[in-house]
């Protein structure tokens, strides 16, 4: 395969990632305007969020499972059209409960997405170059909280929350029909049943970093989706500030996955603990000096660089122990993201009934847990 395909397949694939991260997303930044368009709480259109998270969670692995034979190429083109459908369907939507129908559809293309794609990416790669290739796929994550929430946000607002969907879809599309002329025909793997799944979680050094992604998650999003009220209420930062310090969040997720993927294939271990360490200190930095903007913005530009580079390193470190069952253990991987997603939701949404203030401790505490199943990672953190 020339140099050339590779790169247009690895850029393919961050596009596409791009795509489903801003859809996932999308209804946090114009959760105002579905909430007052449709005539439902606020509540219930966050809620959204939640069912989306625990519908790929609970979907992942026995999707991909059944379409573990399936070619690489059939299957990603399957699954992008069924999301971009689901998103279609999204910017039709004409009541809340054709709006989840949509949300559910797309969460089930979701899961098998992220399944297959940091494989996909493997296979484009050069030898050696596993976290680099995996690095561009996640770079596509952090192009969607920079441009694709925010712009599609704006453009909501402007023209209408369904027309912000239906942009995405078009985008989705196109880069669908990108995909057919450039990624490569690459087999399945090997033939998964459902009882097979707790076997593959068996696989030395993979039990603790799928649970260390989950509590990782948890902690993030348990103050995630409550930051906005935590910088206009807490630390007194105006709407225009808090777009600039989301922007800054997403600019400096750019870094992160970047200096991860140069650097995972070599250290590992140091990038790991490096990683959870920067995240803590951030958490550290908004519990206490949310009241000190210039404090608060070295905490926001810390996180967002920290919590870009996690995936990346996680799930090269799933690819390390997974041998000939790549999808499989992925999509355990991404169970675990989206429970964590969700259950974090959740726990911030309790959490936060009295004050938003206990929403960074919150997120540190779980990561002691995280650290120490970390620490028993083993083999899935050793440089290969």
């Amino acid at each position: 395969m020339s140099s050339a395909r590779r790169r247009a397949g690895l850029a393919v694939l961050a596009i596409t990632t791009f795509v489903v991260v801003t859809t996932e997303v999308l209804p946090v930044g114009m959760l105002p305007l579905i909430s007052h368009d449709l005539g439902v709480a606020r509540s219930r259109v966050g809620l959204l969020i939640t069912v989306y998270a625990f519908t790929v969670g609970l979907t992942a692995a026995p999707f991909t499972a059944w379409t573990s034979r399936w070619p690489r190429k059939r299957l990603f083109t399957v699954v992008c059209a069924l999301f971009s459908l689901g998103t279609v369907l999204s910017g039709l939507a004409v009541n809340y409960p054709m709006l989840a129908v949509a949300r559910f559809l797309c969460g089930t293309a979701h899961g098998v997405f992220w399944s297959i794609v940091a494989g996909y990416a493997v296979a484009l790669a050069e030898p050696g170059r596993t976290g680099r290739a995996t690095s561009i796929v996640f770079a596509g994550n952090s192009a969607a909280l920079v441009l694709g929430v925010p712009l599609g946000t704006a453009l909501g607002g402007v023209t209408g929350w369904r027309t912000a969907f239906c942009a995405v879809a078009a985008v989705g599309l196109a880069t669908l029909v990108v995909a057919l002329l450039v990624l490569p025909h690459t087999p399945g793997s090997a033939a998964q049943r459902l009882a097979d799944l707790p076997r593959v979680l068996r696989l030395p050094g993979l039990r603790p970093i799928v649970a260390a992604t989950a509590l990782l998650v948890l902690g993030h999003f348990t103050l995630y989706t409550y930051v906005t009220p935590l910088l206009h209420d807490v630390g007194s930062f105006d709407d225009a500030a808090v777009s600039t310090l989301l922007s800054l969040y997403g600019l400096a997720g750019f870094g992160g996955t970047w200096l991860s993927g140069m650097l995972v294939d070599r250290r590992p271990r140091l990038v790991m603990f490096g990683t959870v360490g920067l995240m803590a200190t951030a958490l550290v930095a908004f519990g206490a000096g949310i009241h000190v903007h210039p404090i608060a913005v070295i905490a926001v530009a810390m996180w967002g660089a920290a919590f870009a580079a996690l995936p990346v390193i996680l799930q090269t470190a799933v690819l390390r122990q997974a041998g000939a069952v790549p999808d499989a253990a992925s999509s355990w991987y991404v169970a675990a993201f989206n429970v964590g997603i969700g259950a974090g939701a959740l726990n911030g949404g309790l959490l936060g009934t009295t004050t938003v203030a206990v929403l960074p401790w919150a997120a540190l505490i779980v990561m002691i847990p995280a650290t120490v199943l970390i620490r028993r990672a083993g083999g899935a953190l050793s440089r290969r």
